[in-house]
């Protein structure tokens, strides 16, 4: 073995360690990568510096308030606790809508989450559209299932109105926590995609209740 070579992050074969949460306030996405329980970040790959360097920094505040023992315990699980809450509010919400409605919103969140631009819809249904036409050209139903693909509604307006719909059902959600300690409230980024394209890129972070964010 090449001793100047380094190991890809990839073939590390790293874990989440359970006790981040309490340590670092971070939880694990579907994948088992880290998503910081306070602002919502979410990183590549399960390195302990980089999820200590980000709560050590990010947020002091938190830190000072719930320092380790009890109290830090309690205000993690509490933080858990409105995750689990806001995520399947959100679920129930989305399922009330047709089938084509609700699979926007997938795709739309899907884009999102990637940074990728709005103009993407369109590029997925098309590529869904034409993939469908081989993948399920045995189905006796194929055609139904194709045109649903095509009645799917995803144009650059529509991933954009489906971005803020979420970002404004989160937000409303959130307020209604806004009693407690703590509380989150849903923010909208500004940014640019690699093809230099303003997106809003819906971001949760911590509102304390004396009004400092960290």
């Amino acid at each position: 073995m090449d001793k100047g070579k380094k190991r890809k992050i990839s073939e590390e074969n790293r874990v989440f360690n359970d006790t981040w949460t309490e340590s670092f306030a971070f939880s694990t996405d579907e994948s088992g990568l880290p998503v910081c329980l306070i602002c919502g970040e979410k990183f590549a790959n399960n390195k302990k510096l980089n999820v200590a360097r980000h709560f050590q920094n990010k947020h002091t505040a938190f830190a000072e308030k719930y320092p380790d023992g009890d109290e830090r315990r309690k205000a993690i699980a509490e933080l858990m606790r409105k995750v689990d809450r806001s995520k399947n509010n959100f679920k129930k919400w989305v399922k009330t809508a047709n089938s084509t409605t609700y699979a926007s919103f997938v795709a739309a969140q899907e884009i999102v989450k990637h940074r990728n631009p709005f103009t993407d819809g369109e590029y997925i249904k098309e590529a869904f559209i034409k993939v469908s036409e081989h993948l399920y050209k045995d189905f006796k139903d194929k055609n139904e299932i194709v045109q649903k693909i095509k009645d799917m509604p995803l144009t650059m307006k529509t991933v954009k109105d489906r971005t803020l719909k979420m970002a404004e059902n989160i937000s409303k959600q959130q307020i209604q926590d806004i009693s407690s300690a703590v509380a989150y409230s849903i923010a909208c980024d500004e940014s640019k995609d690699k093809g230099d394209i303003v997106q809003i890129v819906p971001i949760c972070e911590l509102f304390w209740a004396t009004g400092r964010t960290d």
